[in-house]
């Protein structure tokens, strides 16, 4: 029999021992050995391992350790299936004798498999039943589970809920920013007398979703709650009413309602447990986390405490895509918001995080979201930003921010129709957005290239008056109440604008500005702001 000795520095020995094994691969026996049956998703193993790399780059790199540790373990000891991977019984056993430390000195450049270690240090080894995660997974990604829907007013034959979760399901499992539950483990705890809480610890949830289905005639009402596992807290609650025509289409519209709704609602929970922690402690996704609130701020202030935040997310973990992807994003604000220094320094950094994020980003449709937007704002490169957009909306088409990209892309490049349907799309998937306001200052530009010009102000009015402090949208409303013949009001904004950006000079307004190849006469417009006396 094998043994690895866990007090002390990581030891295994008997028969057949290796002389050697990878890092990750001492840390997957060691973790394998400490769960029961010796058994873990590979999902699991692969987050644990890897938890900074997209999943695509992570399930590759545990397919690659497995290979070389069946050939380096003895004959049978290492097995997998599509599914688990686990350790042959009575091949392997665990030695916590000793008063050394728990795998002492031992590290691993991942942040799930280092919180796990600390909580193993810390003596919490709870041997959590089969299926629940370890420990990590409360500070790395959140784990959602949607429970099967109560349907009501339908006989016990009709599938109709259970093909709503499946879609609701299927499209949650997009989003990349949580882990979701397999539906037959949540399927599983149908009809059984559960409180919340119960069920999220048999199944490992941070999060549920539950629900119920009503129908009457041709009409239904499908009634949908994002609830908190560790204290039952509804989080957010919404229903939709709708006909039945095509069964199928119903079910994807309501999907696509409900997983647009439920990302930024988990994604505002997270961030508000995230702030709790003190940032000393917070791990690179929580850092990601707390910095987002400043990032979408769109203030010259926040967007240096973002910078600061996804810094420091950097320093834990270098190759911490998200962390990657939004800081060229708001590098990219520091040029489009004319909020920079010089014109060199902002744009360039931006186009290297891009260039460093962009082979990592893998599958995760919010880093490609956020590449695109710094392609488009700092490289002027609408091409290329169009491609991160689309290949992130092939991955997760309910992504509301995607759509907001493809919205802006098609203004700069002269495609105001396709703009608007992109900006509508953002709105009906996520009307509650804290990026609303960008989505109204982008319909405000698609209708001033449209000459409408009256609308366009109104439109720039109602995004600053939801985004307070966006006072860089004053240039937006100088411009088109001056193309409205609103000269007097377009004085007064342009003024405004100025005194947010006192430091500003021509030369450096014209080489931070993207270059929206249809609308020349707009940035000539623009500059005409210099010829106005001082505030």
């Amino acid at each position: 029999m094998l043994t690895l000795h866990f007090k002390g520095p990581f030891r295994l020995d008997g028969p057949g021992a290796p002389k050697t094994l990878s890092r990750r691969g001492q840390a997957m026996l060691a973790f394998l050995v400490r769960q029961p049956g010796f058994r873990a998703e590979r999902s699991r193993l692969a987050d644990l391992l890897w938890s900074d790399r997209s999943l695509e780059q992570a399930r590759a790199s545990l397919r690659q350790e497995l290979s070389v540790m069946r050939r380096d373990l003895p004959g049978g000891a290492l097995l997998a299936d599509r599914q688990y991977v686990w350790l042959q019984a009575g091949e392997f056993a665990s030695d916590l004798e000793g008063n050394g430390v728990f795998l002492d000195g031992f590290d691993l450049a991942s942040e799930g498999f280092e919180d796990w270690l600390r909580t193993m240090r810390a003596g919490a080894d709870t041997s959590p039943e089969l299926g629940a995660p370890p420990p990590h997974f409360k500070r790395n990604r959140p784990r959602l589970a949607v429970l099967a829907f109560d349907e009501l007013g339908a006989t016990d034959a009709d599938m109709f809920a259970d093909g709503v979760v499946s879609e609701i399901t299927g499209a949650l499992s997009r989003v990349h920013d949580f882990h979701v539950i397999a539906r037959q483990s949540a399927f599983a705890l149908r009809d059984q007398p559960l409180d919340i809480q119960t069920i999220a610890e048999r199944l490992g949830a941070d999060y549920l979703v539950e629900g119920t289905v009503r129908r009457s005639g041709d009409r239904i009402r499908i009634s949908v709650e994002l609830v908190s596992a560790s204290d039952g807290r509804t989080l957010w609650a919404e229903r939709f009413d709708d006909r039945i025509d095509d069964l199928f289409e119903l079910q994807d519209r309501i999907a696509a309602q409900v997983a647009g709704q439920i990302a930024p609602n988990l994604r505002a929970a997270e961030i508000a447990r995230a702030s709790l922690r003190p940032t000393a402690d917070r791990t690179a996704y929580e850092l990601v986390l707390t910095a987002l609130p400043h990032f979408w701020a769109h203030r010259r202030e926040d967007n240096l405490k973002a910078i600061a935040l996804l810094a420091k997310a950097l320093d834990h973990a270098p190759d911490h895509v998200p962390a990657l992807a939004y800081k060229a994003w708001c590098h990219a604000h520091q040029c489009s918001y004319l909020w920079g220094k010089d014109a060199v320094t902002d744009r360039r950094t931006a186009l290297d995080l891009v260039a460093l994020a962009a082979p990592l980003a893998g599958d995760d449709p919010a880093s490609l979201v956020a590449l695109s937007a710094a392609s488009a704002l700092a490289g002027d490169d609408f091409i290329q930003a169009d491609q991160f957009a689309d290949r992130a909306l092939r991955l997760d088409p309910n992504n509301a921010w995607g759509w907001l990209r493809k919205g802006w892309n098609a203004n700069y490049q002269g495609l105001p129709h396709e703009a608007l349907v992109y900006f509508d799309r953002a709105e009906a998937l996520s009307p509650l957005d804290p990026f609303h306001f960008n989505v109204l200052f982008g319909r405000a530009a698609t209708f001033r290239s449209l000459k409408r010009y009256d609308e366009a102000v109104e439109l720039i009015q109602q995004g600053m008056r939801a985004g307070p402090g966006v006072v860089w949208a004053y240039r937006m409303l100088f411009s088109a109440l001056w193309m409205a013949g609103r000269k007097q009001e377009a004085l007064e904004a342009g003024r405004k604008w100025r005194e947010s950006n006192p430091d500003l000079t021509p030369e450096l307004m014209q080489a931070l500005l993207p270059k929206w190849i249809h609308e020349t006469e707009l940035v000539e417009l623009m500059m005409t702001m210099f010829e106005m006396p001082d505030p």
